[in-house]
């Protein structure tokens, strides 16, 4: 098989001397310009890409387009032709390697980091001006001459690809572990914010040694991109100023208008923070309030914040098996969703200590998803007893501030996710994308995974005060782990005008709750009867297919005299097809946590079961 090598051969005015790397779409040499006698590299693009009739037209446009992008730190083009049938370019040879060779030694100093990245960004921003998007930056693009300078190499070409394989119909373009979430969707726009978040990855990477999601399969990574928050960088380098993080998640935001605007804006505040000066973190104004600003918080005193707060977070159950999560508040007040509870002949509050306790609805707000109970007895061994409870008090959210939310999905135990402040909607504004619902009250937009069970949970920022309610009604878990929660300061005025209330509302037929004596629901016009209330069931009691919750081992429903069967027997025998509950448990595809093989999706994040 002969060798399709150019080294030996005379391409144009070049004598190429030796293969440099290899790789699927390219090859690269060093050659000798003759006419001048310098070294240069020469670039080859593979045959594969010469299915498309017009792909020279377009390479040539390209390239030319780049070689007049004369920047400091951007790879001087000095020619471009055809060989044969293959097309090359001609740039600078640049002798001290790639950003990818200097890292096989480790992470990089912060100070060292802080001047690679704000050369690249220098380059990106003007390549931006030109209207020149690089799609794939990333280490192994990043050369380093002798003075350890940044240049940025590969422009245009990721573009002439991705226009070759989006008429060919072949795969993403892009290297899978920096590219952006807006990416994987083919008919999404292609913005200079797709550089920002690769420059991110590319700053992870520079400081933490690692990517930051680390050992998957190109997949799972595309999946990782579009719905797991990045993981915070400070455990692995605690070194660090505690700003870092709060820079890198910004850049790293799932949605192109949360990111920095431009990349020197990133580059700036990451400066910032090596100064030992808070980070600027620029104002997005289309995704945020006019004049809404405030200091970010520290992102390492999440996991403290999250441990003063976790004691005011309950469960409640109700007698049909249906689970949510609230806030314990003075006056043995919980604050939760109203979908948590509305229509419940019976709820049962229980805290972290194990205490369990019977609750009335006492206030209900419809067009807020807003509900307030009282317990029926103040609890006795719960450490929020003597609380003063959680702060509503709170500076406004900076896209990218890190949050946790707190709650119990699908009846477990509680449970806290990570995740970030991503924007704020009002109503009036476009329907919520991908669920098409128009507001009745401003939501917050957070990259936290919000799944059945976590609903009336409290989100928290670093400082343990409420930023809003989870709202897993606007969040269906299977769609993905960006949610949506009722904002702070809506739940707080609600907080302000039922604080006081005393009357406990009544369960009816209809669904809902209302005042005693009605004979009409208020929302629907339709007849409505009470519902008999269902006492706090015993300890270990099931979920029955009467709708209550009774003792094991029961055949009739005490309250209806009817028979009756625990509700999993029951679910089983009209859902064919499912695992049984004998069969081994599964891990899930995207937490990796075990789950028994009969549940559909899973109870942590909520991702449908892999068929």
């Amino acid at each position: 098989m002969m060798s399709d090598s150019l080294v030996g051969q005379k391409v144009g005015g070049y004598e190429v001397l030796r293969e440099l790397k290899r790789g699927g779409m390219a090859t690269i040499y060093l050659a000798r310009q003759s006419s001048i006698g310098r070294e240069v590299v020469l670039k080859t693009l593979s045959p594969l890409l010469l299915g498309d009739p017009t792909f020279m037209e377009r390479f040539t446009r390209e390239a030319a387009t780049t070689a007049r992008l004369q920047h400091p730190h951007i790879i001087p083009i000095y020619d471009y032709g055809q060989v044969g049938e293959r097309p090359y370019v001609v740039m600078a040879y640049i002798s001290g390697g790639s950003l990818e060779d200097l890292l096989t030694g480790g992470p990089l100093p912060l100070d060292v980091t802080v001047r690679i990245l704000g050369q690249v960004a220098q380059a990106l921003d003007f390549a931006h001006g030109f209207g020149v998007i690089h799609r794939d930056v990333k280490p192994a693009n990043i050369l380093l001459d002798a003075q350890q300078n940044a240049i940025l190499t590969d422009f245009g070409i990721a573009k002439v690809i991705a226009e070759t394989q989006e008429l060919t119909g072949e795969a993403l373009v892009g290297t899978p572990s920096f590219l952006a979430p807006e990416l994987v969707n083919l008919r999404n726009p292609v913005t200079p914010a797709v550089d920002v978040y690769a420059l991110g990855v590319t700053a992870y990477r520079m400081l933490a040694g690692v990517l930051p999601f680390p050992g998957r399969s190109a997949a799972e990574l595309l999946w990782a991109h579009v719905h797991e928050p990045a993981p915070l960088i400070s455990p692995l380098r605690p070194d660090l100023p505690v700003g870092v993080d709060a820079v890198l998640q910004k850049a790293l935001a799932k949605t192109p208008a949360a990111r920095y605007v431009t990349a020197a804006e990133m580059a700036a505040d990451l400066a910032e923070v090596a100064a030992g000066r808070p980070p600027a973190l620029a104002e997005q104004a289309s995704i945020r309030p006019a004049g809404q600003t405030g200091p970010l918080l520290p992102a390492h005193d999440l996991q403290q914040a999250v441990q003063r707060v976790i004691d005011y977070v309950v469960k409640i159950s109700r007698p049909d098996g249906g689970v949510g999560s609230g806030v314990y508040l003075p006056g043995d007040r919980i604050l939760t969703c109203l979908h948590v509870v509305d229509g419940a002949a019976g709820l049962y509050v229980r805290f972290r200590s194990g205490e369990q306790i019977e609750a009335d609805v006492v206030a209900a707000d419809p067009l807020l998803d807003l509900a307030m109970l009282k317990l029926r007895a103040s609890p006795t061994a719960s450490p929020a007893a003597q609380a003063e409870g959680l702060l509503f008090e709170f500076e406004p959210l900076e896209p990218g501030d890190t949050l946790a939310a707190i709650g119990h999905p699908l009846g477990l135990d509680w449970s806290v996710t990570g995740g970030h402040y991503n924007a704020l909607r009002y109503p009036g504004e476009q329907p919520l994308p991908r669920f098409g619902i128009a507001l009745n009250a401003p939501l917050i937009q957070v990259d936290v995974s919000i799944n059945p069970g976590n609903s009336g949970g409290p989100i928290i920022n670093t400082a343990g005060e409420l930023v809003g309610l989870a709202d897993s009604i606007i969040n269906p878990a299977v769609a993905n782990n960006i949610g949506f929660a009722i904002h702070g300061p809506t739940a707080w005025r609600f907080w302000q005008d039922h604080r006081s209330d005393e009357e406990a509302l009544t369960a009816y037929t209809c669904g809902h709750h209302h005042r005693a004596g009605e004979a009409y629901c208020p929302l629907t016009g339709k007849p409505a009867k009470p519902v008999e209330p269902v006492p706090m069931p015993s300890g270990g009691s099931i979920p029955y297919s009467c709708g209550h919750l009774h003792p094991p081992g029961l055949t009739y429903c005490p309250l209806l005299g009817k028979p009756a069967r625990p509700a999993e027997e029951s679910t089983q025998e009209t859902r064919p097809g499912l695992p049984t509950e004998s069969e081994p448990p599964g891990n899930c595809t995207n937490c990796g946590r075990a789950y028994p093989a009969h549940l559909p999706a899973c109870p942590a994040c909520g991702k449908p079961r892999r068929k």
